[in-house]
């Protein structure tokens, strides 16, 4: 992986991590909506392939 490789998959994930937190903030107490539990889970998913590809 190259630099600029590296720099846009930081900042991705750091776009990515801000979009969890927002989407966190508004997670209710109660009856969650399915849209924002499949939203959440592509957010951990998209992530956590990130934080992978930054390691290797």
């Amino acid at each position: 992986m190259d630099d600029n490789q590296r720099r846009m998959h930081e900042h991705n994930l750091l776009r990515l991590q801000k979009e969890l937190d927002d989407l966190r903030s508004r997670w209710p107490a109660h009856s969650v909506k399915p849209e924002m539990v499949n939203q959440r889970e592509e957010l951990e998913e998209e992530i956590a392939d990130l934080r992978k590809r930054l390691k290797e």
